[in-house]
C-alpha cells in the first residue's frame, strides 16, 4: 500500500472519529435536556454508546470475510455503508429524544427506578443502532487493507490512532465551539456532513477495486507480531483478553468517578465530562503516537512494564484531587491551577492506555480483522460495563476516593503477574513505587 492511499485512509479515520465523539458529547448533552443532568443518564450514554461499538466491532470482524467473498465487492464499500447510515443518525436521534422525553412526563421523579429504567431503554433505542455501525468500521476498515497489503500486521493501530486524534479533536470543536454557535441540531448536521463525504469517498474507492482479491496470509508469513513479536498461544491470547477488558472497565469506571470528582473544580457537571474526554482522548493519542514510533523502530515496550507504570498512574488523580490540595470548591469560580492540575493528573494513565491498548491487538490480531475485533470488543465490553458499576454500584454507597482505590484493584493483580518478566531493578523500583502510591492514597482518602 503506497504512501499516498495510507494518507487517504488515515483521513478518513481521523474524520470518522472526529464525527463520532461529536455525536456523543452532543447526544449526551441532549440526553441530559431531555432526561435530567442526573449521573445515571451519563452512565447509560457511555455504556450503550459502548456496547454498540463492542458489538458492532465484534459482528463486523466476523461477517466482513463473507460478505465480500459472496459479494465480490470490496471492504470498503461496506465499510462507506456505515458511515452513511452513521450520518442518518444524526437526524434520527434527536426525534427519537423528543418522543421518548415526552413518553416519559408521567413516569413519575427523575430518581425514581421507574423513570430511570425507562429513560434507560429510551437512550437505548435511540443511539444503540447508529454506535454499532461506528463500531464495524475497525474491521470494514482493516479488511480492506488487508485486501491491499496482505503482510500488513499493525492496522488496527494505524486506524486507531487516527480514530484518537479525530476524537480528541471532535470532543473539543463540539465542546467549546459548534455547540455554542451553532446549537445542537446543526452540530449534529456537521458530523453528517463529513459521514457522507466518507461514504462517497469510500465508494469511489471500492469502485476502483470492484473485484478485490482477498489477501490469504500463510501462517509462515505471520510467524511474527508487531515489533517482532511472537503471535500468542492460548494462554497469552487469554490473558491479554483478560487484561484488555479490564482496562476498559477501569478505564471508563473511573472516567464516572472523576466526572463527578471534578464538578466542584469545573462548576458544571456538562463541562466536567467534556473536559475530562477531551483530556483522555489527547493523553491516549499521545500514547498510540508513541507506540507507532517504538513500533517503526522495533523496539516495543514489554507490557508488564507498561502494566507497572499503569498501576501506579492510577493512583495520581486520587492524590492531585485531595481536598487540602484542590481549593476551587470553595470559591465561585474555576480555579485555573486547580483545574489544570487534576486534568493533568489523567495524563499518565491515559497515556499508558493508548500505548497498551492498541499494542495488545495488534499482537493479538496480527492484521487479522476478525481477531482484532474480537479483541475490540472485549476492551469494549469492559468499557460498557465499568460505568453502571461505578453508577449503579460504587458511588451511592463509597466515596470517589475509595472507588478510584478499588477500581486500581485489578492493576495490581496483571502487575504481579508479570512481576518474574521484569529486570530485578525494576521490581524493586517499581514495587516501591506501586506500594507508595497505594499507601498515601488511603492515607487521603
Amino acid at each position: 500500500m503506497n504512501r499516498f492511499t495510507r494518507r487517504v485512509l488515515f483521513q478518513l479515520f481521523f474524520v470518522s472519529g472526529f464525527c463520532s465523539l461529536v455525536y456523543q458529547v452532543v447526544w449526551t448533552r441532549m440526553a441530559f435536556a431531555s432526561f435530567g443532568i442526573i449521573t445515571p443518564v451519563l452512565s447509560v450514554v457511555l455504556s450503550v454508546f459502548m456496547l454498540g461499538l463492542s458489538v458492532g466491532s465484534w459482528a463486523g470482524g466476523r461477517w466482513i470475510p463473507s460478505l465480500t467473498r459472496k459479494s465480490g465487492q470490496s471492504a470498503i464499500l461496506f465499510y462507506a455503508g456505515a458511515e452513511l447510515l452513521i450520518g442518518l443518525g444524526a437526524f434520527a436521534v434527536p426525534n427519537l429524544f423528543a418522543v421518548g422525553e415526552h413518553g416519559l412526563l408521567s413516569a413519575g421523579a427523575m430518581d425514581s427506578l421507574r423513570y430511570l429504567s425507562l429513560s434507560a431503554l429510551v437512550l437505548a433505542a435511540s443511539i444503540l443502532p447508529w454506535c454499532m455501525c461506528m463500531g464495524t468500521t475497525f474491521p470494514f476498515m482493516m479488511a480492506y487493507i488487508r485486501e491491499r497489503d496482505g503482510r500488513n500486521t499493525e492496522s488496527f493501530s494505524f486506524l486507531y490512532l487516527a480514530n484518537v486524534l479525530g476524537a480528541m479533536t471532535g470532543t473539543l470543536l463540539a465542546a467549546v465551539v459548534l455547540v455554542e454557535l451553532m446549537g445542537f441540531h446543526h452540530t449534529l448536521w456537521v458530523a453528517a456532513a463529513g459521514n457522507f463525504t466518507i461514504a462517497i469517498i469510500g465508494g469511489y474507492l471500492g469502485w476502483k477495486q470492484p473485484d478485490p482479491a482477498a489477501a490469504v496470509v500463510q501462517e509462515e508469513e505471520r510467524s511474527a507480531g508487531p515489533g517482532n513479536l511472537p503471535l500468542p498461544g492460548n494462554s497469552r491470547r487469554r490473558l491479554i483478553q483478560w487484561i484488555l477488558f479490564s482496562t476498559g472497565f477501569g478505564a471508563m469506571a473511573m472516567e464516572v468517578v472523576w466526572t463527578r470528582a471534578f464538578t466542584p473544580v469545573l462548576k458544571t457537571q456538562v463541562y466536567s465530562f467534556a473536559s475530562i474526554v477531551f483530556t483522555y482522548l489527547g493523553a491516549t493519542f499521545l500514547g498510540s503516537w508513541v507506540y507507532r514510533r517504538d513500533l517503526k523502530k522495533n523496539s516495543v515496550w514489554p507490557v508488564a512494564r507498561l502494566i507497572s507504570f499503569l498501576t501506579i498512574a492510577a493512583f495520581l488523580p486520587i492524590l492531585i484531587n485531595d481536598p487540602r490540595l484542590v481549593k476551587a470548591s470553595w470559591t465561585n469560580s474555576i480555579d485555573v491551577v486547580s483545574l489544570m492540575a487534576v486534568l493533568a493528573s489523567l495524563c499518565p494513565l491515559c497515556a499508558i492506555l493508548g500505548y497498551l491498548t492498541p499494542r495488545l491487538i495488534d499482537e493479538y490480531a496480527a492484521g487479522d480483522p476478525a481477531a482484532a475485533g474480537k479483541a475490540y470488543a472485549v476492551n469494549v465490553l469492559g468499557c460498557i460495563l465499568g460505568p453502571i458499576f461505578a453508577s449503579y454500584v460504587l458511588l451511592p454507597w463509597i466515596s470517589e476516593q475509595h472507588a478510584l482505590i478499588l477500581l486500581s484493584l485489578p492493576f495490581f493483580a496483571f502487575y504481579f503477574q508479570g512481576w518474574g518478566s521484569l529486570p530485578r531493578w525494576w521490581r524493586w523500583g517499581s514495587g516501591l513505587a506501586v506500594s507508595a502510591a497505594l499507601g498515601c492514597s488511603l492515607l487521603f482518602s
